[in-house]
């Protein structure tokens, strides 16, 4: 018997993306490139995704900070950090270009060591050969294993993720993704000297029943989490400590076509900071909602298609302003029936241009969740019916901003 554990989480307002989930074979859109056997039709709103799901008897085939109370951290230039004292008065006189590099400072007010220490934050599994960095993104990020999240059954296919902003050394998962049983989890992880996740922690506890989750969980301020539900085309709201969603609205109802996968908000900087976006597998339709709080919760409505993109989108999240390779601003997103992951430029609205797309990676096993933390910036990818589902980190991004509120 799985014990319940209640994890309240209070966000900081980012958005969480998702990981595919079901136990079952995701079909994959007509326009995949790879021909699988199994192509679902674009525009068929009752196509399927890599689960196979069964609600009310009717069958769906779906697709720290590494410091102590002694210590704090001051990030000074990207990748460069100075570790002081909680003594008052301690303070740095140097600092380094090499990114992996910190300045440790101890000893009486006033006083420094002065030397370089070496960043120990690498997961113990680098990526194999099936994960594939397009050539211009190869020299600016490390993709590494986590591997299966200890505690969720090894059969469970995986949805999104999202770091606890009570607890940074708490990840939230979504297991039995696009099934009636979809939950979310809460593991632990470890983090390295300078603050990357590079393991687990003993075993996931069960936080919450959420039937159908998938690719993307979006935290907002209040510890609210908003989630998607495929094949049942529904966006769902869990309140912090609940079991159960507390809101789960009908996207058909809206105009959404069937299903929703991925959901995010637009970061600052843009012309709608805030702003709620969904997508749909596998037609890859792009929606802009609007919310309006009600009590605890938000009534959603107004849906709005502004783009549409290849490949069975899935997961998807705003690439952080300064990451290397990106002078202007991107999305990233998992592309689960081709097997890549695809970067685009976006608009002053935050909306995808199609025609910009570039491939992220190559090669990636069935990727479905995408999702930056917020400490370090590391890239978090969930598989989705690649055998055991997996989470990889990426290295080398720069930290996301918190979602206007």
């Amino acid at each position: 018997m799985q014990m319940h554990t209640t994890i309240a989480w209070v966000v900081a307002g980012f958005a969480v993306a998702a990981c595919p989930g079901n136990q079952g074979t995701r079909a994959t859109d007509s326009s995949d490139p790879t021909g699988d056997p199994t192509a679902g039709t674009a525009g068929d709103p009752t196509g399927t995704s890599p689960a196979t799901a069964t609600a009310d008897s009717t069958t769906a085939d779906p697709p720290t900070t590494g410091t102590t109370a002694t210590t704090a951290v001051t990030v000074t230039d990207p990748g460069t950090t100075t570790t002081t004292t909680a003594e008052p008065g301690t303070t740095t006189d140097s600092t380094t270009d090499d990114s992996t590099a910190t300045t440790a400072t101890t000893g009486e007010p006033g006083t420094t060591t002065g030397g370089p220490i070496d960043c120990s934050d690498e997961p113990p599994i680098p990526a194999g050969p099936d994960v594939v960095l397009a050539p211009e993104f190869a020299e600016f990020y490390k993709t590494y294993e986590l591997g299966q999240v200890p505690g969720i059954p090894t059969d469970s296919r995986l949805g999104g993720c999202a770091i606890s902003s009570e607890d940074p050394d708490v990840l939230l998962v979504a297991g039995d993704s696009e099934t009636a049983t979809g939950k979310v989890w809460a593991i632990e992880v470890v983090r390295g000297n300078c603050d990357h996740i590079v393991n687990f922690k003993g075993v996931a506890q069960l936080v919450a029943d959420t039937p159908y989750v998938d690719a993307n969980l979006a935290l907002v301020e209040s510890g609210l989490m908003f989630y998607t539900a495929w094949p049942i085309n529904q966006i769902g709201q869990l309140l912090p400590g609940q079991m159960a969603p507390a809101v789960a609205t009908d996207m058909a109802a809206l105009g959404v076509e069937n299903s929703v996968s991925g959901l995010g908000f637009v970061p600052p900087g843009f012309l709608d900071p805030g702003g709620m976006r969904t997508i749909t597998w596998p037609g890859g339709k792009w929606y802009h909602l609007d919310r309006t709080a009600n009590g605890d919760t938000f009534t959603l409505a107004n849906a709005q298609q502004t783009a549409a993109l290849p490949f069975g989108p899935g997961g998807f999240a705003y690439v952080p302003k300064g990451s290397p390779g990106f002078e202007v601003d991107h999305l990233i997103v998992s592309e689960w029936s081709a097997g890549t992951v695809g970067v685009y430029q976006v608009d002053d609205l935050g909306d995808p241009l199609p025609e910009s797309r570039k491939d992220f990676y190559l090669d990636f096993p069935s990727p479905w969740g995408a999702y930056f933390e917020p400490l370090t910036g590391d890239f978090m990818f969930l598989t989705w019916g690649a055998g055991q589902d997996r989470i990889y980190i990426v290295q080398g991004f720069e930290p996301p901003p918190p979602i206007p509120q």
